[in-house]
């Protein structure tokens, strides 16, 4: 399991299972081996290697993010079993390969996606949230000036309407064994970037937390509360959580 999100309207928790091709939906207060209340699964639903989810509470939706059909399939909240997706953003135009994270921003009617590749574009691109089929991104952030070399989960705060997204960057693969040389090249460390949903091409962030009193090496998913004004994310190196205290990324009320 790569990913998880939470519906606090319905306090349900949903998980994309990677391996098993499939999206399980817990009630929030399950413990111990609790079934899911709903398993979306099967062939008609087109989930492979499920990546990442988020949920539209405005529209009443989940999106699912795809590593491995390359796409982005959107279901009904409550879809439930082998079900055909409502919408699915899938094709050459769209410059998808290995999806890492979907958000959505329910005011703009916008869904941003992180992908990465390496033959096509690795950065941030931004759809309509109707978009179906074949269809070329309105918008895409990438390009050295970004500093995206590699990404991984995304969120949107639709109140103000930016970007956060987890920069993993450094190598990309390494060998096991003792004598094989450490896949940390300190001179490409992740970050927390910001950029604006209308942002568009090669755009350095417009707000960034990195750096060594950061503590932050391969940074892989961000959250954040616009009520305690505070940052999340998760390091795939230091194996824990960080919680930076950011006002300045949230504005004026």
């Amino acid at each position: 399991m790569h990913g998880i999100a939470y519906d606090p309207a319905h306090d349900e928790f949903i998980v994309p299972v990677h391996l098993a091709g499939a999206v399980l939906v817990f009630r929030g207060g399950a413990k111990g081996e609790e079934p899911p209340i709903r398993v979306i699964q099967g062939p008609r639903t087109r989930i492979l290697r499920p990546e990442t989810t988020c949920v539209d509470l405005q529209h009443n939706e989940i999106i699912v993010g795809e590593d491995g059909g390359k796409d982005i399939l959107v279901f009904s909240r409550d879809a439930n079993g082998d079900v055909a997706p409502l919408r699915v953003i899938k094709g050459p135009k769209t410059q998808l390969d290995e999806v890492r994270g979907v958000a959505v921003d329910p005011v703009r009617n916008l869904i941003v996606v992180s992908s990465r590749s390496k033959e096509r574009p690795t950065g941030l691109f931004i759809f309509n949230r109707t978009d179906e089929g074949d269809v070329a991104p309105r918008a895409v952030i990438a390009g050295p000036k970004t500093g995206i070399l590699r990404i991984r989960q995304v969120a949107v705060d639709a109140q103000q309407g930016k970007i956060f997204a987890a920069v993993k960057n450094n190598v990309e693969s390494y060998k096991f064994g003792a004598a094989s040389p450490s896949p940390w090249d300190p001179n490409k460390v992740g970050f927390i970037g910001v950029w604006d949903i209308t942002d568009n091409g090669d755009i350095p962030p417009r707000a960034i937390i990195k750096g060594p009193a950061t503590g932050l090496i391969w940074p892989a998913g961000v959250a954040f509360s616009r009520k305690d004004r505070e940052i999340y994310t998760i390091d795939s190196v230091r194996n824990g959580v960080f919680t930076f205290v950011m006002p300045e990324f949230f504005g004026r009320e």
